[in-house]
């Protein structure tokens, strides 16, 4: 096996690993990768990280950390371009380094482009992951990064945890999430329907999230941030699971749809160009077009007063993320991609690589 480092945008303690393995929080894929195939995490326990959530200066300890010790690897993992990005200018730096694969999870944006066009930041990133063909298109497309190196991987999720439980459905409606979510178009579709709806307004990555935000909320609208066993009492609670997505490339809110398709939910999702894939209307669930809150009513609306269409969807939706978005699959794909040794890229088909 290949010696590999992960770079880990959490702190992978004692505390984290109780809960994962009690059953009250998911498995992240770092600690399946840890375990199944052997990769080292440097997570934030490994420096001072303080209180808080990514950030800017955080990221550049974590690099300066990880810089310290590339050289006893053959390949690093980047969980993300807040780390990927500066951890490649550091190694174009140094000149000899190790294989550098990043997980990109929004690249195509003004802020993030210069770092490509202009500071050519992956000359020293061998494979970029995206998990939306989408998002990949644009990556090659829009900052010039060759298609040899880019490696469309679907997310996955952890489905033990994630699962069926045992509940009476009440009238309710699941918006969980937080970034790039549309919730004016959410609050018009659902301000008439005879249902509550309970909004997270949570973002585990980011408390900036970008979201569009109603001037008023309805009165049947509730919100609040939910601990993961408490998400999952209420993903078991609702009728219907919506994410309403800001027309992006990137895949805003796979976890939350993979979330709702494991739990056996009936989800509806707004089809934007970053989520294409991950739900077949109709069969594991319903999408529908940005923005465009007469649809969503009318889509919700049925579903809330139909329960064998949803416990078909869910079911459906329940087997479509045990087939193909499960965590260990997803762990597979990702150790594979660190298994492949970078000079295939130079002589591989000008096509990018799915899996």
């Amino acid at each position: 096996m290949t010696t590999a480092l992960m770079l880990v945008s959490a702190n992978a303690g004692p505390e984290l690993r109780r809960m994962a393995e009690e059953g009250h929080r998911p498995v992240p894929e770092f600690l399946q990768l840890e375990d199944r195939f052997g990769v080292r995490l440097l997570d934030w326990s490994a420096f001072r990280a303080g209180q808080g959530g990514r950030s800017l200066g955080r990221s550049l300890r974590h690099v300066a950390v990880a810089m310290r010790v590339l050289d006893q690897y053959e390949v690093v993992l980047s969980d993300g371009e807040h780390l990927g990005v500066p951890l490649a200018l550091a190694m174009g730096v140094q000149g000899a380094r190790p294989r550098h694969v990043m997980i990109g999870h929004q690249l195509v944006t003004r802020s993030k482009e210069p770092f490509f066009k202009l500071l050519k930041a992956h000359r020293c990133i061998d494979r970029v992951i995206l998990h939306s063909r989408h998002h990949l298109e644009a990556t090659h497309s829009q900052l010039g990064i060759g298609r040899s190196k880019l490696v469309l991987v679907p997310y996955g999720i952890d489905a033990a945890f994630w699962h069926p439980q045992r509940a009476t459905e009440e009238r309710l409606i699941l918006a969980p999430g937080r970034d790039h979510r549309d919730f004016a178009t959410l609050a018009r579709a659902c301000a008439g329907l005879n249902c509550a709806v309970f909004a997270t307004l949570g973002s585990l990555h980011s408390r900036q999230a970008r979201a569009v935000i109603p001037d008023e909320w309805p009165p049947n609208f509730h919100s609040d941030f939910l601990d993961f066993p408490s998400l999952r009492n209420m993903y078991s609670r609702a009728r219907v699971v919506v994410v309403p997505v800001m027309p992006v490339d990137y895949p805003a809110g796979v976890t939350s749809v993979l979330e709702g398709m494991a739990m056996g939910k009936a989800v509806v999702a707004t089809a934007t160009a970053g989520l294409d894939g991950l739900i077949e209307d109709g069969e594991t669930g319903r999408t529908v077009p940005p923005g465009d809150s007469d649809r969503m009513a009318d889509v919700v609306a049925q579903l809330l007063n139909d329960p064998a269409e949803r416990a078909r969807l869910g079911a459906n939706a329940r087997q479509a993320v045990l087939e193909r978005f499960g965590l260990e699959m997803y762990c597979a794909r990702l150790a594979g991609e660190l298994e492949r040794p970078a000079m295939s890229l130079a002589s591989g088909s000008p096509q990018p690589t799915a899996h």
